[in-house]
């Protein structure tokens, strides 16, 4: 071969699609199927032949419909075993076999019979065309254009689908998530379900790195996946959680998998970087149920981690956690309906000097006011932390214990939390507010609980520095229990110190309690803070309370705590 001929050598033409259009006719009239198939014997649309399906009359198409899932295009007569044959079939796609992707040509030789205006304003359909019309150049310009719109459905269907693929299905394990959990809860039959936490995780993460704990979590996704029932699906609901739904019908079969479960990951060993890993899960269990299946399932979970690890919580309505939920609804409306109309009330109890047997102190308070009963802190301030409203208290206690104390000297002192510590306005309130009322700063004390979180936190801890340069005297409260630690007293600018009452109620009759409160005064003593005696209840209580050195006393038998100063 020359040069010349290897030049101008024609060029291979690409290869067609193995994969066709598939176009319908549907058309009583058997030369019509004839003449379509030899005008577009040979079109192509984007490297695609076509493939021709036929069908004589509606009935007939039907059920070829049934058979063919790709069916691109139907080109159909109107008027085949009955006037309206064509349009009934339109209807029977439509909305029986509710296909909405095809593309419909109405073909029709009798055009009175269904005008177009009409046809297309009542039936879903894409063209209309009378046969005459159709000659090959505008048959095979239609079926172009009805192929492009067939081809942009497909894409956005594909789409579609490859959204909806991510938003049900973690990304990690490939198995369904959250959202595809609660789409497949939504049924009308009795579920089981399970939900699984790895028990020390995050010890994983911690020790191995994130890249272990991924392939930890991978691996665990396998194993429930691979060993799970035929009536179980799989799902990764966040983290460490993953869930197996079951449709057992019996709640004996639903126990025999969630052992089965169990026993699987005790047995199984992870095998990842050369390093073997054993784990634990914790679960919990909902049987044959309906109705906020995964929140029953996440509270049974919460009460067998509350009790411990490698254990297993059966959901029912009488979970203490059930109650604790409810009893937290109930306070959160109620705190927010007495911070909305004024029923956080501050109460005072007071405070005596030992040595003089004067009162020269009050402790504010808060009191909940709600139809006519008040209740004590302790209902509610954990409810109030969980609600995040601890800072909204501790601020309408200090602007009335400042508003009650503006007209007369005594000193007095406000509890405040480690919620309180961290708000960015917190020194900016106090100053305002005891400014606003005439306050000077000597007199106010803030009492703190001995939490070591407090002094780990650097905003907390800045706001305590600048609360003493400021001024402000600080107490350390309940002092003895929570962290117990002395070396706490050193790391504050302490003015006081308050011994918890779990010493102080008992100490006319336990040699321990005497103990206790005896080492915290002499270590007291040595760093020039003074102390409270919290609980004095008793005649008994206080004469000891006295003898031993304490400097201040307050309980119920100095002064109950009260709307009013004690005159």
């Amino acid at each position: 071969m020359s040069d010349d001929e290897l030049l101008f050598a024609p060029e291979e033409e690409e290869a067609l699609s193995e994969t066709p259009w598939t176009v319908m006719i549907v058309d009583d009239d058997a030369e019509v199927h004839s003449f379509t198939k030899l005008a577009l014997h040979d079109f192509t649309y984007e490297r695609k032949p076509l493939r021709f399906l036929s069908a004589y009359s509606a009935a007939e198409a039907a059920e070829l419909i049934k058979k063919h899932d790709d069916i691109a295009i139907i080109l159909l007569d109107v008027v085949m075993e009955s006037e309206t044959a064509g349009l009934d079939l339109v209807e029977t796609i439509r909305y029986h076999f509710n296909n909405t992707m095809v593309r419909i040509i109405i073909r029709t030789g009798q055009p009175g019979v269904a005008p177009e205006r009409y046809v297309i304003d009542h039936y879903d359909i894409n063209d209309y065309k009378e046969k005459t019309e159709l000659t090959t150049d505008r048959l095979y310009t239609t079926v172009r254009s009805a192929l492009s719109q067939y081809k942009q459905i497909i894409e956005l269907l594909n789409k579609k689908n490859e959204i909806y693929a991510a938003l049900i299905t973690d990304s990690l394990t490939g198995l369904g998530n959250r959202v595809k959990l609660n789409y497949d809860l939504d049924t009308d039959e009795p579920m089981s379900l399970i939900l699984l936490n790895i028990d020390a995780f995050s010890m994983i993460n911690d020790v191995y790195g994130f890249d272990v704990g991924d392939q930890m979590l991978l691996q665990f996704g396998k194993i429930l996946h691979n060993s799970s029932c035929p009536a179980c699906s799989v799902y990764r609901l966040e983290a460490d959680i993953f869930a197996v739904l079951t449709a057992h019908k019996e709640i004996q079969d639903v126990q025999k998998e969630v052992m089965r479960i169990q026993n699987t990951i005790t047995k199984h060993s992870f095998l990842i970087n050369a390093i073997e890993h054993r784990v634990n899960v914790t679960m919990g269990v909902v049987e044959r149920d309906m109705g906020n299946m995964i929140q029953k399932a996440e509270i049974a979970l919460r009460e067998a981690r509350k009790m411990s690890r490698n254990r297993i919580q059966v959901y029912s309505d009488g979970l203490a956690v059930i109650q604790q939920i409810k009893d937290n609804t109930k306070w959160t409306k109620w705190l927010k309906d007495a911070l909305d109309n004024d029923k956080l009330i501050a109460y005072y109890q007071p405070i005596i000097d030992c040595k003089s047997g004067e009162i020269t102190k009050y402790e504010a308070l808060v009191r909940l006011e709600h139809d006519g009963v008040i209740y004590a802190p302790f209902h509610f301030l954990s409810t109030a932390r969980y609600a995040g409203l601890l800072y909204q208290i501790t601020q309408r206690v200090f602007e009335q214990a400042c508003a009650r104390f503006s007209t007369n000297t005594l000193h007095f002192s406000v509890n405040i939390t480690d919620q309180d510590l961290v708000e960015s306005d917190f020194i900016r309130f106090i100053e305002q507010t005891r400014t606003q009322y005439g306050i000077d700063v000597d007199r106010i004390y803030f009492e703190i609980l001995e939490d070591s979180s407090i002094l780990a936190n650097p905003v907390a801890e800045k706001h305590l520095n600048e609360l003493t340069a400021l001024g402000y005297h600080l107490c350390l409260d309940d002092f003895g229990v929570q962290c117990s630690n002395f070396a706490q007293l050193g790391n504050l600018d302490l003015d006081i110190v308050k011994i918890d009452g779990t010493y102080i109620k008992d100490i006319d009759v336990n040699t321990k309690s005497q103990v206790v409160t005896e080492s915290i005064l002499f270590f007291t003593h040595k760093i020039g803070v003074k102390t409270v005696a919290e609980f004095v209840h008793s005649s008994q209580v206080y004469e000891i309370v006295k003898s031993m050195g304490i400097d201040y006393a307050q309980g119920y038998f100095i002064g109950e705590p009260k709307p009013d100063l004690v005159q």
